[in-house]
């Protein structure tokens, strides 16, 4: 692959990335709007709006996943690529613990019994 092929190749994965933070940024918003449900709920003493709260954070949660095994996918093809490099072994690892932590996310969310157990989902 030449010079030029690379740069290409670099900038459409920024791109990409630029995507993300846009997603990333409808997540914090999304986060925003399912907390004022559980306040709502909170203080109407209603189930439904708690309950809508809950699909919206497992909704994020199943996204972020989602997210996590795409840089974990890049991570080990940056891995294979240049193995001895401890900065791309760190962020492979790092990558892998997101998955597991956000794994362990869901778990927590689909366990919620009350409105406060599912305030955001970080």
């Amino acid at each position: 692959m030449n010079n030029n092929e690379n740069s290409e190749q670099l900038i459409r994965r920024l791109s990409f990335d630029n995507l993300i933070w846009g997603v990333y940024l409808l997540i914090a918003i999304a986060n925003i709007y399912g907390d004022e449900l559980i306040k709502l709920a909170i203080r109407t003493n209603d189930r439904e709006p708690s309950n809508r709260a809950q699909k919206i954070f497992l909704t994020i949660l199943v996204i972020t996943l989602i997210i996590n095994i795409y840089f974990f996918t890049r991570n080990y093809r940056d891995l294979k690529n240049d193995c001895d490099n401890e900065s791309l072994q760190i962020r492979f690892v790092g990558s892998g613990l997101l998955i597991l932590a956000t794994l362990c996310f869901i778990y927590s969310q689909t366990k919620n019994k009350t409105p406060t157990e599912s305030v955001s989902n970080v």
